[in-house]
This record gives C-alpha cells, sequence and structure tokens, in this order.
C-alpha cells in the first residue's frame, strides 16, 4: 500500500484568504535551481498557503524530471509544479510572454484547482529569481494608520508594514484593508506612466509612434493618462490579485502582450501590458514600495527599511543564520489577513542584479545550475567583512 501523504505544513481558519504564491518559469537548469532556491525561502518564512511553478515549453522527459523531483522536496504537495505550452511570441523572439499564457493555462486547467473558494482566493505573482524574506499575505491597509514618515504606514505597534508611492493623493484613494475584487496591489518598478502619452508628439521616442487603440480598443486604457499610469499601473512581481479578477486579468494580458510587443520590441514588454491590460478594466493597484528591493540605486523600492539598520545589519547573520534585524521566525502566528508581525523589512529580495560588499560578490548568473545537487558543496560566505565594511562606509556599502 501506498504510505499515507504528508499533511501540509499550514492549516487556514474559516474565512482566511488563501494565497497562492507562483512563478513562470521555462524548463531551463537555469530557472529549476531558481525555483528550488525560491520554494525553501517561502518555507523558511512560514508562508501559509501552496508555492506552485508554471513552467512553460517543457519536454515529455522534463515534465517527468520535475514531478518527481518536486514530490521528493515536498511530499506534502504544498510545491507544485503546473505545465503549460510554450508561451512565446512567434518565433520564439521574446520569452517573457509565457508570464501571461502560463498564468492564464494554470488559473484555466490546473489540477488541483488553485482555490478551494475562488471568493478568498489571492494570486501572489513572482518572479523566479525572487526570495522570501517575510511571508506574503492579503494584507493591504487592514489595521494600519499614517507613520511618521512620508509615505508610511505602521501597525498598531507602531511598526512600519507599508510604504507607500501615492503620497498626499492617498488621502482619496484609500488603500483597501486586504486585496479584494476591484483592489488589486503590486510592487511598484521604474516603469513610469510613458505609455499615457503614446501616440503624442510629446512623448517618449519609444512612445511616439505607439497606437493605444491596438492594445486597449476604445477601452478605459485608451484614456489613461500619463499620471494614472504612474500612479496606479507602474507595477510588477510580487502582483496581488484577488482570483475573481485574476482571470480575466490574465485573459486580458495574453490578448495584449502581442500588440504592445510589436510596436514595443524590448525588455519589461511583458509589464507594459500587464499595466494596460489592467487599466483597461479598471484595476488601479495599491502601487507599493516595500514588496520588494533589488536595485541598490533605484529608489521606489523596501530599502528604508535595509538602510535603518545600517550598523547593524549583518548582526546575527552566520552561514546558515539570517540577520535578526531582518528575520522573520516561522514559529511566529500570523494569518492571510493581516501584516505578520516582527521587524519592518521587505517582504521579497529580487536577484535580478549583481551585489558585492566587504570583498564579496554575488551574481545570479554566477551560480552553478546544480547548486541544490549533493555533491555542489556551500556557497562561500561570511559576513563579518560586511559587517565592517557596512560600519565604515554606511548604506551604500551595505547595498
Amino acid at each position: 500500500a501506498a504510505p499515507p501523504a504528508a499533511a501540509a505544513p499550514y492549516e487556514l481558519r474559516p474565512g482566511e484568504p488563501e494565497v497562492h504564491v507562483i512563478f513562470s518559469t521555462d524548463c531551463s537548469s537555469y530557472q529549476h535551481w531558481q525555483s528550488i532556491a525560491l520554494w525553501y525561502s517561502a518555507k523558511q518564512v512560514g508562508q501559509r498557503g501552496p508555492v506552485t511553478r508554471i513552467a512553460s515549453g517543457c519536454s515529455d522527459a522534463e515534465v517527468d524530471k520535475v514531478r518527481t523531483e518536486w514530490r521528493e522536496i515536498d511530499p506534502t504537495g504544498t510545491f507544485r509544479a503546473h505545465f503549460a505550452p510554450a508561451g512565446e511570441l512567434r518565433g520564439g523572439s521574446y520569452k517573457y510572454s509565457n508570464k501571461p499564457s502560463g498564468l492564464y493555462h494554470w488559473l484555466t486547467t490546473a489540477s488541483p484547482p488553485p482555490f478551494k473558494d475562488w471568493s478568498r482566493g489571492v494570486v501572489a505573482l513572482l518572479d523566479p529569481d525572487q526570495l522570501l524574506m517575510r511571508p506574503i499575505t492579503a494584507a493591504v491597509g487592514a489595521g494600519l494608520s499614517a507613520g511618521a514618515a512620508r509615505g508610511e504606514f505602521v501597525d498598531a505597534a507602531g511598526t512600519p508594514r507599508v510604504l507607500d508611492s501615492l503620497g498626499a493623493a492617498r488621502s482619496t484613494n484609500p488603500m483597501a484593508a486586504v486585496v479584494a475584487p476591484g483592489f488589486p496591489a503590486g510592487q511598484q518598478y521604474g516603469l513610469g506612466g510613458a505609455w499615457g502619452d503614446a501616440g503624442k508628439e510629446t512623448a517618449g521616442k519609444s512612445w511616439r509612434r505607439f497606437d493605444r487603440t491596438r492594445v486597449c480598443g476604445d477601452g478605459p486604457c485608451s484614456r489613461t493618462t500619463n499620471r494614472e499610469a504612474a500612479a496606479f499601473y507602474a507595477v510588477g512581481p510580487p502582483y496581488l490579485i484577488n482570483a475573481r479578477d485574476a482571470v480575466a486579468l490574465a485573459r486580458a494580458w495574453l490578448r495584449a502582450m502581442p500588440d504592445v510587443h510589436d510596436q514595443y520590441p524590448f525588455l519589461l514588454a511583458e509589464m507594459y501590458a500587464y499595466s494596460m491590460a489592467a487599466a483597461n478594466l479598471s484595476l488601479p493597484h495599491a502601487q507599493v514600495q516595500h514588496l520588494m528591493v533589488s536595485n541598490v540605486q533605484a529608489g521606489g523600492e523596501g530599502w528604508p527599511w535595509v538602510d535603518g539598520h545600517a550598523a547593524d545589519v549583518c548582526a546575527g547573520a552566520g552561514r546558515a543564520t539570517p540577520p535578526s534585524s531582518t528575520y522573520f521566525d516561522p514559529a511566529t502566528p500570523f494569518a492571510n489577513d493581516a501584516h505578520p508581525p516582527g521587524p519592518a523589512a521587505p517582504s521579497v529580495l529580487h536577484l535580478c542584479q549583481g551585489y558585492r560588499a566587504g570583498g564579496q560578490h554575488y551574481a545570479k548568473r554566477g551560480v552553478p545550475h546544480t547548486a541544490f545537487s549533493c555533491d555542489a558543496g556551500l556557497f562561500k560566505f561570511d559576513p563579518e567583512p560586511i559587517a565592517e565594511a557596512a560600519a565604515a562606509g554606511g548604506t551604500q556599502v551595505v547595498r
């Protein structure tokens, strides 16, 4: 007889939002090790919900290999894999179009279904090169009030939980307590609102000949202004979307992708297609800054919560121990309709940049694709030189 299935590591209370973390990949070994790293980071912070890799364009042999390995990694079925057809644009010219195609395929065909109760389901769409530092929940404005710092919202204990991009305009556009139908949220990216001027002679060079009607028809997206695009749609992963909105948004994103890329054949075309699709469905996002850190030179990310620990950013860190200043203890109780307790810290570390500090360097493309094999050994990492460099040089060295 087959052994009994292992129990899931969490149990949702009645009415608690179902947060399902997903990310899109191909079947390359490069994105395979990233998928495993993302899963382990979610496990380390006690994420309350399943984590699914949506792998597009895999061969039968690759499907069998991933399924077997995933069962070995997590026999509870919390770490899942969904296999979708290749969604690259004609000729394989833009692989990131797998994101909308894979998302739509997963939402409409996955077994088991993505959610037990779609009315309280939340899609948390990440990139495969993102690692969780804290659990991701459905909470946005729940239990928060304005703090002393601009754009900062704090909980009852005064701990910052949200960095908001809207500033003074937030008073007339209040944040929903949690992600709900019509109220998605997302991390601010440096997309700006340039597509809101598309077709105008005053638009940026890449947008002057861009015909929005090919993407939007006569829908709301065709009338979105530069200011509106920058305030509500300049978002990227992590995206947080209510399940009932997600199917329509994935379908609109998938339809927008070819016409956006045809006129804007550059990196981030899929992100602009998402923005226009969301605008066409009148789904303005709570555009926040605390969900991610990535580019050390960028504004609009959760760096203020890192810079605040410049003197002790590595305190407590060891070869297998995260620094205490930003560490979330997975044994800490929390629910998916509230912000998890613990220190203020970004939810996700996005490893799309290279990082240097204390004579050490990390870049994802330098990681061996066999990093999680038994023969790969451990990463060489010494926190002491980084701590010394931070103490001597301040926040820019920490970053």
